[in-house]
């Protein structure tokens, strides 16, 4: 048995038995941590809820890392045991993400994992989902990726996870997309089971998946209305297009209809 055998059986966990989702997220203020927190847990119930799992039932749903990112220490077993066994990564994304070193690495921990499940398989895992934290680009060598919240609810798309859970008038917008997305995660962890791979003592060797920062996100325009001028949705917030779902490239988003 090799070292990364040893490290997934001692936290009894195979590629059909870890984590659900692994939330990677870029410190920023106390304020905006706490945010993401309570979406962590909101999304952790939801997919529960979904799975039919109880409350009190021990088996793991979701990991957030922000914590042990804000402690700047190194990373623990079982940080990386969460990103090597994890069905679905979620990458809560802003201008700070892009920038942040730490999460280059656990991003291109994932991405390299669904690359040997291509090799072996002969099939991409859509299980990398970027979420807009704030209206941002995503880096030019990964442009192929698209947000998944581009279809599950053009709100978030368009301004921003923040800003839905801080207005009011967003509501019933958030809970939709919390609803709708552990939807989403629980059935891409059914139907890909992207084998584990704890990364090792070197994981500070791995190369940042995106080492120049995007420029920022051009601020939308607005029509005397006040809403944002966005012509991929209609008067009842639906896209009028399908979404880009990644053709051939090696990272595909969501599921093809």
């Amino acid at each position: 048995m090799n070292s990364t055998s040893r490290q997934v059986a001692r936290s009894g966990r195979t590629a059909g038995s870890g984590i659900v989702f692994f939330l990677s997220f870029a410190e920023s203020n106390d304020d905006e941590d706490a945010m993401v927190v309570a979406f962590f847990r909101r999304l952790c119930d939801e997919v529960r809820a979904v799975r039919g799992t109880r409350r009190g039932d021990p088996a793991p749903i979701g990991f957030l890392s922000i914590a042990s990112l804000r402690l700047g220490a190194d990373w623990s077993e079982e940080i990386r045991i969460a990103l090597g066994t994890c069905r679905v990564f979620v990458a809560v994304c802003s201008p700070t993400y892009f920038g942040s070193e730490s999460c280059g690495r656990e991003w291109q921990a994932f991405a390299d994992r669904l690359s040997e499940y291509r090799r072996s398989t002969g099939r991409s895992a859509p299980s990398l989902f970027p979420v807009r934290w704030r209206p941002t680009r995503i880096p030019e060598q990964l442009d192929s990726i698209q947000y998944v919240d581009r279809e599950l609810s053009p709100a978030v798309f368009d301004e921003g996870l923040r800003q839905v859970m801080l207005l009011d008038g967003h509501r019933d917008a958030y809970h939709r997309f919390v609803t709708r997305f552990a939807d989403l995660i629980v059935q891409t962890a059914h139907e890909y089971d992207v084998p584990p791979s704890t990364p090792g003592p070197d994981f500070y060797r791995l190369p940042q998946a995106f080492p120049h920062p995007p420029p920022p996100e051009p601020i939308p325009r607005q029509r005397a209305t006040g809403h944002t001028d966005d012509r991929r949705t209609g008067s009842d917030g639906e896209p009028l297009h399908p979404p880009d779902l990644g053709g051939g490239h090696e990272l595909p988003r969501l599921h093809p209809n």
